[in-house]
């Protein structure tokens, strides 16, 4: 019986903080090697288990992948955003990073089973300790883990999501983490509670990007599936019925999608054969020219 693959802490305690991920994509299109030649911490301006956190959060975003004596280098979405979005300034950015990010079973596996199998609206930290035991003891087998390092991945989980109440948090400290800028979970006190994301600034081309990264290899998904699925948009996003709905509908329209409702089928059908990667850089190019038409 082959193992789960899993990983454990492979961020040194140390969150995603606010100008890593463009430092981290700079260094390695700069230099390659800049990891592997533990030259990291300097290129970057950080401690070395910080630059250890970084080259961790890179992979398991999916902006990296190392090859065995030759190095890292930028993944297909890497080369987009660096193209794109350098310092990350955009929402959908964000999303796509957390797309990966929750849906990597491998290298970032508390994520992956926070966002599909944790169905508790709020909750304490100390609920996500035993469901996250349970859970990882159910995904890896009889497998040994550390409950020091399980435990270390539920308060990184909390520390980037967990948004406090406007005005309690200070938008400069660069501690805090870009991904709590999505709005899915609010924090007050060692109080936590799920939240449906600013649907004012979601952008709808995420739920597609979803659809193309987790079901690629399909060309049609039940509406019911991709919704309430492992890796669908409630579990993964945080949309409401209603907004899914919505954002199907746009999809449609956009013709990236046709929607069969007829018949009870309620299926979606996809019309076009794209990467996630290569929706990301469409969604760039149509922001880029957007704002070329604003400027004339």
């Amino acid at each position: 019986m082959t193992k789960a693959k899993y990983k454990l802490k492979g961020h040194e305690t140390f969150v995603i903080r606010e100008g890593w991920v463009a430092k981290g994509i700079h260094a390695v299109k700069e230099n390659e090697r800049v990891f592997s030649e533990h030259m990291g911490a300097d290129m970057l301006g950080v401690g070395t288990n910080m630059a250890k956190s970084i080259r961790y959060w890179l992979k398991a975003t999916g902006l990296t992948q190392e090859r065995l004596g030759k190095g890292a280098k930028l993944t297909e979405l890497g080369e987009v955003i660096y193209q794109f979005d350098p310092y990350i300034e955009e929402n959908f950015t964000l999303w796509c990073l957390h797309v990966n990010l929750a849906t990597n079973q491998e290298l970032a596996t508390s994520w992956y089973l926070f966002f599909n199998q944790f169905l508790l609206e709020e909750f304490k930290k100390e609920d996500v300790y035993v469901f996250m035991e349970h859970a990882l003891g159910s995904y890896i087998g009889e497998q040994a883990f550390s409950e020091k390092s399980m435990q270390a991945d539920c308060n990184a989980i909390l520390a980037m999501y967990g948004k406090e109440q406007e005005g309690k948090s200070d938008p400069e400290d660069k501690k805090i983490c870009p991904l709590s800028k999505l709005g899915l979970l609010h924090r007050n006190g060692n109080k936590y509670k799920r939240l449906q994301p600013d649907l004012s600034r979601f952008p709808v081309e995420t739920v597609w990007y979803l659809m193309q990264l987790c079901w690629q290899e399909e060309q049609s998904v039940s509406i019911e599936q991709f919704y309430e699925g492992s890796n669908g948009v409630k579990k993964i996003l945080g949309l409401a019925p209603s907004v899914y709905q919505e954002c199907l509908d746009v999809l449609q329209r956009q013709e990236c999608i046709t929607i069969n409702r007829t018949s009870g089928l309620d299926m979606i059908y996809k019309n076009k054969s794209e990467s996630s990667q290569q929706v990301a850089k469409r969604f760039y190019e149509t922001m880029r020219e957007s704002q070329k038409a604003d400027v004339l």
